[in-house]
């Protein structure tokens, strides 16, 4: 892994600026369709590293039972299906049940074919966040100084804002920080453990978010110019 340095801040946009004479008639006429994109429900536990069991019916529930010994014996799993896009952000959030041995829990994005051996962030095309350190890994294990480390008891989210676009990440409730997206195709939600006895639950929207996403969407303009681990928003009328 890289030294430590400041995570790319992501550069302040208005949310509503975006001009219609960038759009051709056909992109306007989809603006007005219903979206008709599948959405993440549950964990893709077959697609997955195998360093699982006990993994809950409804595939919503996994623990991690390797070892731990090495860089790749990870246990990382992906949502069923990528994160939708037409539409301004998607978001979802993991409980931590149990921090296991040493809590190396990740939560982020990742592409299709990733290897899921690694920690979300430690190949390019992927960003997370962990819990051991705190630490985003944004692309081929580059790390960057970000925000709290989390632990059994926490909630953590993750997300995407497209209108700007960002990847952003929470913690019980509150937001962290955010990232350029500079990844493109389609990303997966992840989740990702590292140590034994590591256990997490997934929402991805069955249940009331802790984290409140008004705060990304806003019905006045809103104006987000947030460096990774700074809190700042700024609401405009």
């Amino acid at each position: 892994m890289e030294d430590d340095q400041p995570a790319p801040a992501a550069d302040a946009v208005n949310l509503f600026g975006f001009s219609p004479r960038w759009w051709s008639g056909p992109e306007w006429k989809r603006t007005n369709e219903p979206a008709e994109e599948p959405e993440p429900s549950h964990l893709n536990t077959f697609n997955s590293s195998g360093m699982f069991h006990n993994v809950s019916p409804d595939k919503l529930s996994v623990r991690y039972v390797g070892c731990g010994q090495h860089g790749y014996d990870v246990g990382a799993v992906q949502a069923n299906c990528p994160a939708p896009t037409r539409r301004i952000v998607y978001y979802f959030e993991i409980k931590v049940k149990n921090a296991g041995q040493h809590g190396r829990i990740g939560i982020g994005f990742t592409p299709k074919e990733y290897d899921l051996r690694k920690q979300p962030g430690w190949d390019p095309n992927s960003c997370g966040y962990h819990g051991d350190d705190g630490y985003l890994y944004h692309g081929s294990g580059k790390r960057y100084r970000f925000g709290p480390t989390f632990t059994s008891g926490d909630t953590v989210g993750a997300g995407i804002n497209y209108a700007f676009p960002q990847f952003f990440f929470t913690k019980n409730g509150e937001l962290v920080g955010n990232v350029v997206k500079d990844i493109k195709g389609p990303l997966f939600p992840t989740i990702a453990l590292h140590s034994q006895n590591e256990e997490v639950t997934v929402n991805f929207g069955k249940q009331p978010f802790l984290f409140d996403i008004k705060v990304i969407i806003s019905d006045g303009r809103l104006v987000m110019n947030l460096s990774a681990g700074d809190q700042q928003t700024a609401f405009i009328a």
